[in-house]
């Protein structure tokens, strides 16, 4: 008996003779608890199973899972867990820069390249202009500091009748 009919069994036979059936040798607790955790909808089961993988003998534990997996009709698609996506370098600003143009996903990776280019040519009025939290000035090693500067317009003190546009 191979893992997919042990797996199989877990999800849809009423009864659990089948169990005494099978050779200990068989039974891989480690590898069918892979299998549920890749379950979503067995999410509670698995978490709860997972203490028990290592703990009780292969029978056991195959009939403990049994017990806790609600049977269905058939045995339902898996699909394996992928890996994350690592986030991008410049993720934290280039959604802002999306949201302020208004771009599209194709629009958006066409023109990438360039807005990478471009934040790393220069950071400092881009940081400011978006607003960037002061952890990814630090990270990026520049000056906090010169945020006081973007967009600061040196305006003359207008003094007596100029003030009032005379």
């Amino acid at each position: 008996m191979n893992i997919f009919t042990i797996l199989q069994n877990l999800y849809t036979n009423q009864k659990c003779d089948w169990i005494e059936d099978i050779d200990d040798a068989f039974i891989q607790p480690y590898v069918i608890q892979r299998w549920l955790v890749m379950n979503d909808k067995l999410r509670v089961q698995a978490r709860w199973l997972d203490k028990y993988v290592f703990v009780l003998k292969p029978k056991m534990y195959l009939s403990l899972a049994w017990s806790i997996i609600p049977k269905v009709g058939k045995t339902p698609f898996i699909k394996y867990i992928k890996q994350l996506e690592d986030e991008e370098e410049y993720n934290f600003i280039l959604s802002k820069v999306r949201r302020h143009f208004q771009l599209a996903d194709n629009d958006f990776n066409a023109v990438k390249g360039r807005l990478i280019e471009a934040i790393k040519n220069d950071m400092v009025n881009w940081f400011s202009f978006y607003g960037i939290p002061k952890k990814y000035w630090k990270q990026y090693y520049l000056n906090f500091n010169q945020i006081k500067e973007f967009g600061v317009k040196e305006n003359k003190a207008q003094t007596g009748l100029e003030a009032w546009g005379m």
